[in-house]
């Protein structure tokens, strides 16, 4: 039996590219058992296996050795991400003040408190260090990307707080070291073309222009919708956001361009513009849509699992769907592979855009009460899908448990997606008559009142979340419960 299932899934190209894609992110997931030194050893011999696997003869062979290669790569591939122990980091610093300088790598972000910067490039007492240095500086001086920084500041390693390994996600991001409360900071503007820095002032413009059609805190709720970001809102209102469990729509989230990616498909197909004008259509807006969010990291991951669900529509296979989720995954871990055990943004946007593809179509038929009209049922039912493929992750990285958010989740997301699509047209058409923008904005501060007010409402519940002792337990419990599910129902259909 076993060498039957051998045997279709090597005469079969997808199921083949399927099984080396899943290696591949297997190695990865086992990189960190691996020592850094055995680099040479991984490379070698991958590189070995794989050509003298593609000269044997014997397809069993061939597949076994081809596929140990991969999985060699990948343990090589993550050893590439450790910095040798004797190259000294911006985390090695003294604990006293030190002069620092840096050039700012990445979006500024604005915050009610001050400015949040990444510094790449850094020198500590003018001797260059490997690694980034996260800054929070005052809100004055004004600092954009690419600008040359030179301060004084207490250097501190990041450290994990409240259960969340802080210092490993801002690892995955480069960054190695934090600097609270600069102090001296001079600023030399860079004055060079930089298209990065073109795309995040025309970030800016945008969300200036919102803040002229949308009255507060409603233009700071859209913006973070579309853009990401809640720096603008009010201590009261994030924590309303976090009690509900609603934090992460307020973030450039693959969930939400999948899910505005799957609505806006549904309704355009069902129009007379047709399937494939329909799926170019779409690939246009999320290219758009990536430039206008300011192309940062984050953006571009929420722009591949938009496009995910483009393709998938466009395929229409299940297993090409399941390779190009892999594809995904594995380009995405080729380039970075700490992200897939410590950025919690990948896993939920990945987990988020596959329960979007897999389960909204199963549990549309348990909506039928819900009218189809302007996509709702679908809007629910991936909603829905993602509520309960992103439980166990959310459980894992911040122990506790939202009783109050698959409520608030299901009555607000559903809404997100025309909430996007209305404030992005109001943008386009503001850029040519701002009165008019402010008029076609009306229905999306309608829905931006209501959104707001159900989290205000659910969030002032005293029990609506719970500190849990074991979580990271119940998620394992509630990840296998759900892999049980998906096995079950996997195996009655194909019998």
């Amino acid at each position: 039996m076993e060498n039957v299932r051998v045997k279709t899934i090597i005469n079969s190209p997808s199921k083949t590219l399927a099984s080396a894609l899943a290696v591949f992110c297997f190695g990865i997931l086992l990189g960190p058992l691996i020592p850094s030194g055995w680099w040479e050893v991984l490379l070698i011999s991958s590189i070995c296996l794989i050509v003298v696997g593609s000269m044997v003869r014997g397809k069993t062979i061939r597949f076994a050795l081809v596929l140990l290669g991969i999985f060699l790569f990948a343990l090589f591939r993550y050893t590439q991400v450790a910095l040798p122990s004797n190259i000294l980091t911006v985390a090695d610093a003294p604990s006293s003040q030190i002069r620092v300088s840096g050039t700012v790598d990445g979006e500024v972000e604005q915050r009610l408190g001050g400015q949040r910067i990444v510094l790449d490039d850094v020198a500590l007492a003018d001797k260059s260090r490997s690694g980034r240095i996260l800054v929070w500086a005052p809100l004055y001086p004004e600092i954009n990307y690419g600008d040359e920084l030179v301060f004084n500041c207490k250097v501190e390693a990041p450290e994990p707080f409240e259960g969340f390994a802080y210092d490993r996600f801002l690892e995955s991001q480069g960054i190695l070291a934090l600097c609270y409360r600069p102090e001296y900071i001079d600023v030399r503007s860079s004055e060079s073309f930089s298209l990065i820095g073109s795309i995040l002032s025309f970030k800016q413009a945008s969300i200036d222009r919102l803040g002229l059609i949308v009255p507060e805190p409603h233009a700071s709720f859209l913006s973070g919708l579309i853009f990401g970001g809640s720096s603008s809102l009010s201590h009261e209102m994030k924590e309303d956001f976090s009690s509900t469990g609603t934090s992460h729509i307020l973030a450039a989230s693959g969930f939400n361009v999948s899910l505005f990616s799957l609505v806006f498909l549904g309704w355009i197909l069902s129009t007379r513009l047709g399937r494939k004008k329909g799926l170019i259509l779409s690939t246009i807006l999320i290219v758009v849509y990536v430039i206008i969010a300011g192309a940062t990291p984050a953006v571009v991951r929420a722009g591949l699992m938009g496009g995910v669900v483009v393709l998938a529509h466009g395929v229409n296979r299940k297993s090409s769907l399941l390779n190009v989720m892999l594809a995904t995954a594995a380009l995405m871990l080729l380039i970075n592979p700490l992200i897939l055990m410590a950025d919690v943004g990948f896993q939920l946007s990945f987990a988020a855009t596959a329960a979007v593809l897999g389960l909204t179509k199963p549990l549309e038929k348990y909506l039928q009460f819900i009218p189809k009209t302007f996509e709702l049922r679908t809007s629910f039912a991936a909603s829905l899908s993602a509520i309960i493929i992103t439980l166990p992750i959310l459980l894992w990285h911040f122990g506790q448990l939202s009783i109050i958010a698959p409520l608030a989740n299901l009555l607000v997301l559903p809404l997100v997606v025309y909430a996007m699509g209305i404030t992005i047209i109001a943008l386009v058409i503001s850029v040519v008559f701002v009165p008019l923008g402010t008029i076609v904005a009306f229905p999306a501060w309608a829905l931006s009142f209501v959104m707001l007010w159900l989290i205000s409402v659910l969030g002032s519940i005293s029990f609506a979340t719970l500190e849990l002792a074991h979580a990271r337990l119940l998620a394992i419990v509630v990840a296998s419960i759900l892999f049980f599910l998906w096995f079950h129902f996997s195996y009655a259909r194909r019998t």
